[in-house]
């Protein structure tokens, strides 16, 4: 279609997009985009609002819901991109448009007077992030529990100087949930009065090459300490990318030299070493439908209220480590991934 209408495919995926949300076509799963049956419409639309609704576990989190949500219901996709503003605008127009709203949200502050209104004004339900001060229901990640759960397994491995790694500025809650998990468990079972000593944050806004060198020149200080660390609990899967590149790259052993945890929120970077590191997998299938469940539910009884609603991870333990034939898989699919870039 791009061809023949001399237009780029993103130009395309937006008109389809829009629609879409009109109600011209409908994206069947295995099948493809098809012209709808417009005497078959229905009548109820929700609004979907996520920062990229192709990106992982947004993408699972939507396949949930849409297997779930039921007929008589139409998804509405709206895509923030990150930005608070963007945000801002996907929530008026979903007000003023949808009976109801799901919502990924960003976790911008100057968002929650909207967010508010828009509690008020229709159902809301919210995917793994609860914004301080809104009402309205959520499904999502125990990030607490299951950062709990991890860090007891490292911790019955024989691990007991276990850093954390995390980025900011961290507005979203489910972040905050991780390291405050990560606080108790130091302080309360393993007995570290500041566990701040261990604690080291990254900034979102630097390059990727820039910022796997400032992973990589930490790990090297942490190492070199008197009583060095020997396991690293990871706020999430970007975190963790970039230490195995530094791993790699100080030729330390995962896991025999150092041990990884990582709560799993999107594809590893690196799949031949992803397999070295102990791993908190969310359920975000799970998650979508039983955020289709209580849509449907919140639309059939609109007076009933607000709950929230957590699931724990599933945790895999490291199965291998990294050798001599996967760092230079590794090395290989990193230069590749540099011409491509």
């Amino acid at each position: 279609m791009a061809t023949q209408w001399n237009v780029s495919p993103m130009t395309v995926h937006r008109a389809l997009t829009e629609l879409q949300r009109e109600g011209w076509v409908v994206r069947r799963r295995k099948i493809g985009t098809v012209v709808a049956d417009r005497s078959a419409m229905p009548a109820t639309k929700v609004a979907l609002i996520f920062t990229n609704h192709a990106d992982l576990p947004q993408g699972a989190y939507a396949a949930g819901i849409e297997e779930n949500l039921g007929e008589g219901l139409q998804l509405v996709p709206l895509s923030t991109h990150g930005s608070a503003v963007e945000e801002a605008k996907c929530l008026e127009r979903a007000v003023a448009e949808c009976s109801a709203i799901i919502c990924y949200p960003t976790g911008a502050p100057e968002n929650t007077a909207l967010m508010k209104k828009a509690a008020a004004a229709k159902p809301l339900l919210l995917i793994d992030c609860m914004p301080e001060g809104i009402e309205a229901d959520v499904v999502m990640t125990d990030n607490f529990g299951s950062m709990l759960m991890g860090l007891q397994h490292l911790r019955a491995l024989g691990h007991a100087r276990i850093a954390y790694f995390m980025e900011f500025p961290h507005l979203v809650s489910s972040v905050r949930e991780r390291f405050a998990g990560y606080q108790q468990f130091m302080k309360q079972e393993i007995g570290v009065d500041d566990p701040e000593r261990w604690v080291r944050r990254f900034s979102c806004s630097m390059s990727w090459e820039q910022y796997c060198g400032r992973v990589e020149t930490v790990l090297a200080e942490l190492l070199s300490e008197d009583q060095p660390i020997t396991a690293i609990a990871c706020q999430q899967d970007a975190v963790m990318a970039a230490l195995l590149e530094a791993c790699v790259q100080l030729g330390v052993s995962v896991p025999e030299d150092l041990a990884i945890l990582s709560f799993n929120d999107m594809p590893p970077r690196m799949q031949p070493l992803a397999h070295s590191v102990h791993r908190l997998v969310q359920r975000p299938i799970e998650m979508g439908a039983m955020v289709a469940k209580r849509i449907q539910q919140r639309l059939n009884s609109p007076q009933i209220a607000p709950q929230q609603m957590r699931l724990m991870t599933d945790l895999y333990p490291a199965v291998a480590h990294i050798t001599s034939d996967t760092a230079r898989q590794f090395r290989a699919a990193r230069l590749a991934r540099r011409k491509t870039d």
